[in-house]
């Protein structure tokens, strides 16, 4: 497994996280209002994309990883 990965795009309004390989991405499912996961070849969840999404101060976007 890849490291996380976390993508803001300001222009397109999109958040993405990866939680493997992106170059692993076989199929991209929508599962409701603005929010697609995408899958390996293996039907495996890699990863998520959040449409219109946007922050007001994005320079400002802070990252909080907690291990339960």
């Amino acid at each position: 497994m890849d490291a996380l990965k976390i993508y803001y795009d300001e222009q397109g309004k999109t958040l993405t996280v990866w939680f493997d390989d992106p170059n692993l991405e076989f199929i991209a499912e929508e599962v409701g209002e603005d929010v697609t996961l995408i899958k390996d070849k293996d039907n495996r969840f890699i990863g998520f994309e959040r449409l219109n999404y946007s922050i007001e101060k994005p320079e400002a976007l802070q990252v909080e990883f907690l291990s339960v």
